[in-house]
């Protein structure tokens, strides 16, 4: 990749995973698309989500989260990969609570009408990965996975005593 060893480009994202903890900020990593991006919340009009993978609502790892990307070519489609993921693939989410692991059950296309994907599925820990399809800009190409392991940061500020562990 533009003369950069598989070596350098592992390095350069353990580095950006490890400034992005260390500077709590939430990284989703996918070693197989050499996928390791900043999410963000996403705004009213999800106007920030032209250069950033943005998350819908909020990002709880004991609930559904759902996370949106462009895809295509050109700068911020950081889900431009993301169709080369199967069934058994790995994604690890990095948040301020700590590390949670996430394994692709599903891939499918859906409507760009079809809102219900949206809706909270509480205490299922899934990670919805939802970006434009390229084949019809009339669909959502969605990559659905299941929280696998996890392990809660020592900080552990996100959820009450209680709810530590999931």
């Amino acid at each position: 990749m533009f003369g950069m060893s598989l070596n350098t480009i592992e390095e350069n994202a353990k580095q950006n995973i490890k400034y992005g903890i260390a500077n709590n900020k939430n990284i989703l990593s996918i070693q197989k698309i050499n996928l390791h991006q900043e999410i963000i919340e996403a705004d009213d009009k999800f106007s920030n989500l032209n250069n950033n993978l943005v998350y819908y609502k909020y990002i709880d790892p004991k609930d559904r989260i759902i996370i949106f990307g462009h895809s295509g070519i050109g700068y911020g489609t950081y889900f431009n990969r993301i169709d080369e993921l199967e069934t058994g693939d790995i994604a690890y989410l990095y948040l301020k609570s700590g590390t949670f692991k996430y394994k692709v059950r599903s891939t499918y296309l859906i409507s760009k009408y079809d809102v219900y994907i949206l809706e909270n599925k509480r205490n299922n820990g899934d990670l919805l990965l939802i970006t434009c399809y390229k084949k019809d800009k009339n669909k959502r190409y969605v990559v659905e996975m299941a929280l696998n392991t996890w392990k809660i940061s020592k900080k552990c500020n996100f959820y009450s005593k209680n709810t530590c562990i999931l």
